[in-house]
């Protein structure tokens, strides 16, 4: 045996780096079960490549913080306010890099338009700053959205009514779509699952199909993507990323990436 072949390094002998990666991947597992609500284990150990047992491990970590059921052959999100509350869980959400994105969409509103909010949690992170751009007419279909910006005189909200869902505390279905059409709004600000290429995928097919008809009615469209969010993966693609007016997302994107996105005229800006 070859003196390099002995002084080889161990992961074992790093255990740092395997709690970092273990807890990123469980943050990663959250974050789709936040998108689709639940999944089974096969097309998690798939996702992340990483044996059955790896993910029953994790899964078995996340229910012991109260976070997630284990269902047959799945897991689903227990309870998705108590998760929003977590404080852990708040803490990895990537917090610090939505903060720029955030502030950057907001600045783009002005008093008096139409706008659209989707149900997705980065875009939820905009509704502390949207009273002090009232007036405002704020069309959605999340419940949460509904909620934080009742108390405010200077913001009308349409609710599209539909199927409800539990775990996305929003609605969808055929009844959301058809009254979505019905609509005109001046601009739309979404998140999605991931962004693959050229392309925006959402895990859950009733998110995609209210999502289109959402941007069919907004002048423009505006999509909110953590640098996180740039990776391979995705099940359902949602729209080709030149359908967006702006892309914003945060520095800590792969230069590489970011080269790709301009060569392609990708309309893409760091905030």
């Amino acid at each position: 045996m070859s003196d390099d072949i002995r002084s080889a390094p161990s992961m074992e002998n790093f255990p740092g780096i395997k709690r970092q990666n273990l807890k990123s991947r469980q943050q990663q597992i959250l974050d789709l079960l936040f998108e689709q609500g639940n999944a089974s284990i096969e097309s998690l150990a798939d996702h992340f490549d990483v044996s059955r047992m790896t993910i029953h491990r994790d899964a078995h970590a996340l229910a012991n913080q109260g976070l997630i059921d284990k269902i047959h052959g799945g897991i689903t999100l227990k309870n998705r306010a108590r998760t929003e509350k977590n404080v852990a869980y708040r803490q990895h959400r990537a917090a610090n890099l939505k903060k720029t994105i955030i502030q950057r969409a907001v600045s783009m509103i002005e008093p008096g338009q139409v706008i659209i909010l989707d149900d997705s949690t980065t875009v939820a992170e905009m509704l502390p700053l949207l009273p002090a751009r009232a007036p405002l007419t704020v069309i959605t279909n999340a419940v949460g959205v509904v909620q934080s910006l009742a108390p405010f005189p200077g913001i009308k909200i349409i609710c599209l009514g539909g199927d409800y869902s539990n775990s996305r505390n929003a609605f969808f279905g055929l009844v959301c779509e058809q009254a979505a059409r019905s609509l005109r709004a001046n601009i739309m600000f979404m998140s999605t699952s991931v962004v693959s290429g050229d392309t925006a995928f959402q895990n859950d097919q009733d998110v995609v199909k209210i999502k289109r008809a959402l941007m069919a009615i907004a002048d423009e469209t505006v999509l909110l993507v953590d640098s996180t969010k740039f990776r391979q993966g995705g099940l359902h693609r949602l729209t080709s990323l030149s359908d967006f007016a702006r892309i914003l997302t945060d520095s800590q994107i792969k230069p590489e990436t970011l080269s790709e996105l301009e060569m392609a005229n990708i309309p893409i800006e760091i905030c």
